[in-house]
């Protein structure tokens, strides 16, 4: 049974926990970095046929059918202009001497950077998603406006991903360091992640607040074997096209049930991620590998995704349902402008956040199931702990208090500790679903403590014995500072000093 962790594991004290990791088996082939390719083909404007009226659609740009080098995923970019409504964009391909028909390739505009941040510093586009077709060798494309502001430079982006004898089973190879109850999470050297393209360094948030469900509106046909060089894809796209830093989405999951690291920085930090335009800070997105528009994912690949979620959150303290306040830096197609507060549950749809399907109406319809879930697989802790302050000045009256919901803990205690780590209070849980306690800064003998750093340590234990990990809240007790041109007569008296003239 997982169970929640300590906030220190966000400052990198404590080790994360979770949800049980299992023993694996080394791969065939030892997986290595494998470097895609992305060949771009401009589009050449179009003559309007026939009349233009407000109901009516145009061709404005297209690229006719050719013999290219051989690709897995195809897309179309243009230069980012907010003034441009999402065209309507259509692919074939070809697959030695057949032709797929025409498919309409959603906008992308959905799963995007925050404004200003480092993913909009680049060569930054907007487009179509990344569309996974499999190994093929010619193109054609078609754009279709419908007056108004056209997209410029449009483009048509071809990816080659790469092929490695290691894809066919890719595994957790690092066993004497999986994570203790953490979920199996095939990191990015399994998928072969190139990391000589990604632009520039992480960017961490403090916490994770929430985590936004997306889907990749790809083909959900794709074998187990063809998973890492679909990532391959969307990473070399997300970079390479739309000139972002690295893959937008934090964790992806495929239909087989598999967890898969995305965007680098650490699977157990707060990477910022471009998943949900104004809301990727203090957040994380995962991503359904597929379309989940009408079919829903399977049970596999919900499991998997419930488990991620109670860790990640669990990891932060954070109910799954629950709601948080999260600010919006503006950016994709967000609901709310720059600097706009709003509501969300800590567990939410991309759409909830953005002008968006994602992620897909039978996804969607999931979502309060999804909640209880993850919900459920919480284990013995606590959730959303806070102490009152961490300061207090000598000779104060006013208690710190620590509170906390918790989550199944047979029993809890408070512990006040030194920074020697002496013990000088306890306080037993009395509670089965709340902690709630209150220290008048004294210890067990009623003696009030003298100034220093103390901690308020919380613990729990399951029914079946299972410790939750700890949360610690730092405390400083302190003599007030004393203000510049005072002094102090014998036995403490205080008065201003007033220099003569």
């Amino acid at each position: 049974m997982p169970r929640l962790l300590s906030s220190l594991a966000v400052l990198g004290v404590l080790t994360p926990a979770f949800l049980g990791a299992g023993v694996y088996t080394a791969p065939v082939a030892k997986p290595h970095p494998v470097a895609p390719t992305v060949s771009q083909v401009s589009l050449a404007p179009l003559a309007v046929a026939g009349a233009v009226g407000p109901a009516l659609r145009r061709t404005s740009h297209g690229l006719a059918p050719r013999t290219t080098k051989s690709f897995s995923t195809v897309g179309v970019t243009w230069r980012d202009d907010p003034r441009v409504t999402d065209p309507v964009v259509s692919v074939r391909w070809r697959k030695g001497a057949s032709w797929s028909p025409w498919t309409v390739v959603p906008g992308d505009r959905d799963d995007v950077p925050d404004a200003g941040s480092v993913d909009t510093t680049g060569d930054f586009r907007v487009g179509t998603s990344p569309l996974w077709v499999g190994p093929s060798n010619g193109v054609e494309a078609k754009v279709e406006t419908s007056g108004g502001v056209r997209p410029q430079d449009l483009r048509v982006e071809l990816v080659d991903p790469g092929t490695s004898a290691a894809d066919a089973r890719p595994t957790p190879r690092d066993v004497a360091q999986a994570i203790e109850t953490q979920p199996a999470i095939l990191t990015r050297a399994e998928w072969g992640a190139d990391e000589s393209i990604r632009r520039g360094s992480p960017s961490y948030g403090k916490m994770v607040k929430a985590g936004f469900v997306h889907h990749t509106v790809n083909a959900n046909s794709y074998t187990a074997a063809e998973v890492p060089a679909l990532l391959r894809s969307i990473y070399a796209y997300h970079v390479k096209s739309n000139g972002w830093s690295d893959i937008g989405y934090n964790y992806l999951v495929d239909r087989f049930g598999r967890v898969w690291e995305g965007r680098y920085g650490g699977i157990t930090k707060v990477v910022t991620g471009a998943h949900t335009g104004g809301f990727n800070a203090d957040t994380f997105g995962a991503s359904l590998l597929g379309t989940y528009s009408t079919v829903a994912p399977s049970a596999a690949t919900l499991d998997a995704l419930e488990q991620l979620f109670a860790w990640k959150l669990g990891y932060h303290y954070r109910d799954p349902l629950a709601k948080v306040t999260l600010r919006s830096a503006g950016g994709g197609t967000s609901k709310y402008a720059a600097g706009t507060f709003h509501s969300f549950d800590v567990v939410s749809g991309h759409r909830d956040a953005g002008s968006t399907t994602c992620p897909g109406d039978a996804t969607y319809a999931r979502m309060p199931e999804i909640r209880r879930a993850i919900s459920s697989k919480l284990g013995p802790g606590f959730l959303d702990p806070v102490a009152s302050s961490s300061s207090a000045l000598v000779g104060s009256t006013t208690p710190i208090t620590l509170t906390a919901k918790t989550v199944r803990p047979a029993t809890w205690t408070v512990d006040i500790v030194t920074s020697t780590g002496n013990v000088l209070r306890t306080f037993p849980g009395d509670s089965p679903d709340r902690v709630d306690v209150s220290w008048d800064l004294k210890d067990a003998s009623g003696t009030t403590v003298p100034p220093g750093q103390y901690t308020l340590r919380l613990t729990g234990v399951g029914a079946g014995g299972e410790e939750a990990l700890p949360f610690l809240a730092p405390l400083r007790y302190r003599v007030p500072s004393i203000p510049k041109g005072t002094w102090l007569r014998p036995g403490g008296y205080r008065n201003r000093f007033a220099p003569s003239g």
